[in-house]
């Protein structure tokens, strides 16, 4: 699990004022927390008192309490009470402290920060077209496979047609060549803008002649663009480590069409029957992965996993030695069939 780096934490409307809400991500129990005023802050999870979880205490103003034994923590993780203390015992509160973790909130989403480097000069992901609006759909599923399987599953063009067979999308005998231009971008690389593949169906609810563009980023966020006109829809899908073995994936969408945001309760089924296509085969996988098999990736249809390996491996080695991340991928044409 990369360091040094902002991992999705939790969609903006799913953490109301006054409201805690416990994750755990790359083993590391969090609760978010948003004050009184609106603002977003992020600790570990455990009161140092009795490890007991601060996200099942309470928000008072812009400070935490636990509810085993009223320990009140400011959002800085600094102990600012300990209510079962006399004045003559004296102890130094500023001493106690819970881990804070930087956090940003974002087109209605939170990411937090995992490392000890710089978080400012490290972006985080924005989806294009959309302003500051957030998503009008948030869809989070937990698959049962670290997050490097995740991520190989949302950069695989070549499972689409097996995984997602659907009357709307697109059947294997439906499979047809396709050939991408891809370039190198800050933290990953961008399949460029090109024409909507044909044999997709749900693409043509935009009207027009749809433009693509697909975006992938460190440490695993896929940002689809698509636009016909005045029309566009764009859907990001994070990857986020609870563990070594398990992936929060929270899909997300945007779209302009008013019509479709009439149809909103119809179209939620469609993505929930989507993501839960790739929810099963992830399940399937992770039967066969108990036995630690050796696993290769072969030809053009892998190179994009293979892409996402070396530059994981990349910004490991520069936070390791303190130099700049510089992007190994170079412009390049690939073509499979999908």
């Amino acid at each position: 699990m990369l360091r040094n780096i902002w991992y999705f934490g939790i969609a903006s409307r799913d953490l109301p004022i006054g409201k805690l809400v416990h994750r755990e991500i790359c083993g590391v129990p969090i609760v978010f927390g948003r004050t009184s005023s609106g603002k977003v802050f992020a600790l570990r999870d455990n009161c140092p008192h009795r490890g007991v979880p601060l996200s099942e205490g309470r928000i008072d103003g812009d400070r935490v309490e636990c509810c085993y034994h009223g320990w009140i923590f400011g959002i800085d993780g600094r102990c600012v009470s300990i209510p079962a203390l006399v004045q003559e015992d004296y102890v130094d509160l500023s001493k106690i402290t819970v881990q804070v973790f930087p956090v940003r909130e974002s087109q209605g989403m939170l990411w937090i920060w995992f490392g000890e480097g710089d978080c400012s000069t490290v972006p985080i992901p924005l989806v294009p077209d959309v302003g500051d609006r957030p998503p009008q759909i948030v869809h989070p599923l937990e698959f049962g496979v670290n997050i490097d399987h995740a991520v190989v599953g949302l950069i695989d063009p070549a499972h689409t047609p097996h995984v997602h067979e659907s009357w709307w999308w697109r059947r294997p005998e439906e499979r047809s060549n396709k050939e991408k231009h891809f370039a190198p971008s800050e933290l990953g690389f961008d399949m460029t803008a090109h024409r909507a593949s044909s044999n997709s169906k749900i693409y043509r609810i935009l009207g027009g002649a749809p433009q693509v563009t697909i975006r992938f980023a460190l440490p695993g966020v896929r940002i689809e663009h698509i636009r016909a006109g005045r029309n566009f829809y764009c859907g990001m899908t994070a990857c986020t480590p609870i563990d070594e073995n398990r992936t929060l994936t929270t899909h997300m969408m945007w779209w302009s069409m008013r019509w479709l945001t009439i149809l909103r309760p119809v179209a939620v089924p469609f993505v929930r029957s989507f993501l839960a296509q790739d929810q099963a085969v992830f399940a399937k996988q992770a039967k066969g992965l108990r036995w630690d098999p050796p696993l290769r990736l072969t030809g053009q249809p892998d190179q994009q996993a293979k892409w996402y390996f070396r530059l994981k491996n990349e910004w490991a080695r520069s936070t390791e030695s303190g130099k700049t991340f510089k992007n190994p991928l170079s412009e390049t044409t690939l073509r499979w069939r999908s």
